[in-house]
């Protein structure tokens, strides 16, 4: 294993040097793992309000971003596989929140872009999420937003290092 950063190993001092390594490592390990799941539990309640799940939403946010996306686009940028972007997609098409046009190029491929309702649904969902995190941001000491956007930076990357398959 690497030498692990100076700057958490005194961060670890409640442990001994022995265990230093494991030590480590636990904290990383709970803290992330507490930091997911109140990062899930409070942007749950904020999207379940609206009456959409988790996924739906990121994909209604997603297609905001875009003046419509293919199939594989989408299951791309939402880190799913085809089929469980087909069933996501279905049900908002059923619900009239997206529509499926041919792509004009190549019939073949059909695009999925916003119809109107879902175009309101998005704005208001996006401007829910927006005012969640400004919550966040207003809690965090004044001069920090940086600090805090590079370390979690800094924790993405090694995430995704760790787990190429991912992301």
């Amino acid at each position: 294993m690497k030498e692990l950063n100076k700057t958490f190993q005194n961060e670890c001092a409640k442990c001994d040097d022995e265990n230093m390594e494991q030590c480590c490592i636990k904290e990383v390990r709970e803290t992330t793992q507490k930091m997911v799941r109140v990062f899930q539990l409070f942007e749950r309640d904020q999207i379940k309000v609206s009456g959409f799940t988790t996924s739906q939403c990121y994909s209604l946010i997603e297609l905001l971003k875009s003046d419509g996306l293919t199939m594989n686009e989408l299951s791309e940028r939402m880190n799913l596989n085809t089929s469980t972007m087909t069933r996501i997609v279905d049900k908002l098409v059923r619900d009239k929140y997206l529509v499926r046009e041919r792509y004009q190029e190549d019939r073949r491929v059909v695009v999925v872009k916003l119809s109107e309702k879902g175009r309101k649904a998005s704005l208001d969902l996006n401007e829910r999420l927006n005012q969640y995190y400004e919550k966040i941001i207003e809690n965090l000491p004044e001069g920090k937003v940086e600090e805090v956007l590079d370390s979690v930076s800094l924790l993405l990357n090694a995430f995704e290092k760790a787990n190429p398959n991912c992301c």
